[in-house]
């Protein structure tokens, strides 16, 4: 018969084994951010700036008062899915940095439906939202057939296909379903389709709570359910997985194909609640952000709200930063490759130990 105390005292070890992770989670990006934000004052003291000065206004810019605040949000949003899409890839061990032009798949598809389908909202909407996470779930399975079929590397592939994907939807936007203007985008989405916005004064809308339910259901999948469980250990152990009866091409298949329609969602939200259009070179690089953002969680979805949230802030504030200082935005990108360089230095010292340790236990064996 168990004991009523030994159960509580394992639900207690178990909530501060969360309660540690989670800490842990949040800290890394944010002592991440500060190293980088360290180093960036250097820079901006160095061009002939008060790096106080210029970091108050990049705060204020980011999160002074509702207005601010509101378009670190939607600055956010879209890093939201790009970082989930490539951590949940990750995650698996499955390589998937392809997620600018699924995006961009996920748009096109979003602008088309939004304005040729003709329906009532609450079929319409739902209807725009599933169309675009399909065309990035298709797109992104074309690096899961060279991968399982041919033995590709995915890496090689998605970097040939963000290219084609940026061109393919750009003569599209700009022949066959260009809107009549020197634009080169598409037709207006019908008002049915177009996601709420929070205030008529912020292009903030209903896309960031669809962006954190995404990632409060992908935390409970990987957390809580036996395929989540799977999932992870393919990531973990791929021989070992395939020796419990875990298909592993099946779920290559299957982790491209929603890290891609993660990357339609954010697609879906940049034209059905920002532009209300397909508009070609909407995207300054969301999905290369991503890649970042899931870096620097650690491709915890837990981490990865919080990554979103900082670079998100420093790409808000980087705008109110140029306008009020002489320190222009590509002080921004500055921080973000020095947050990148600090992550490869952290992956190449785990790597650099965990060689020594197995040098160590051969030698030990011998």
């Amino acid at each position: 018969m168990s004991n009523p105390g030994d159960s509580i005292r394992s639900k207690e070890r178990r909530r501060a084994q969360f309660i540690q992770k989670t800490i842990g989670e949040i800290a890394r990006p944010a002592i991440a951010v500060l190293i980088a934000l360290a180093l960036g004052a250097l820079v901006i003291y160095l061009v002939g700036e008060d790096p106080i000065y210029a970091y108050k206004q990049l705060f204020y810019g980011a999160f002074g008062g509702w207005g601010a605040f509101s378009a670190t949000l939607q600055y956010t949003t879209p890093l939201l899915f790009t970082g989930l899409a490539v951590g949940f890839a990750f995650r698996s061990d499955v390589s998937n940095i392809g997620v600018e032009g699924q995006m961009l798949f996920g748009a096109m598809a979003a602008g088309l439906v939004g304005y040729y389908v003709h329906l009532p909202m609450i079929i319409h909407l739902p209807l725009t939202i599933i169309a675009a996470m399909l065309a990035g779930g298709l797109w992104a399975v074309f690096p899961a057939l060279g991968k399982v079929k041919l033995g590709l590397n995915e890496l090689v592939l998605c970097m040939m296909l963000n290219p084609m994907a940026s061109k393919l939807t750009s003569y599209l936007s700009s022949y066959p379903f260009k809107a009549p203007g020197p634009t080169n985008k598409t037709y207006d989405i019908m008002a049915t389709a177009v996601l709420p916005q929070f205030t008529p004064f912020s292009q903030l809308n209903a896309g960031f709570i669809l962006a954190l339910v995404t990632i409060a259901v992908f935390w409970f999948i990987e957390n809580r359910t036996v395929r989540g469980y799977e999932l992870k250990m393919v990531g973990l152990n791929p021989l070992f997985a395939e020796q419990a009866g875990i298909g592993i091409d099946k779920s290559i298949y299957q982790v491209f194909f929603i890290s891609g329609a993660l990357a339609g969602l954010a697609g879906a939200e940049q034209v059905l609640g920002v532009y209300r259009a397909y508009y070609d070179g909407f995207s300054p690089g969301f999905g290369f952000d991503g890649i970042a953002v899931a870096m620097l969680a650690k491709n915890s979805p837990i981490g990865i709200a919080v990554s979103a949230l900082l670079l998100g802030a420093l790409n808000s504030g980087g705008i109110a930063m140029q306008m009020m200082t002489s320190v222009t935005r590509d002080i921004v990108k500055v921080l973000e490759a020095i947050i990148i360089l600090l992550l490869a230095a952290e992956f190449a010292i785990n790597w650099y130990k965990v060689r020594r340790n197995r040098a160590r236990q051969s030698e030990n064996r011998r």
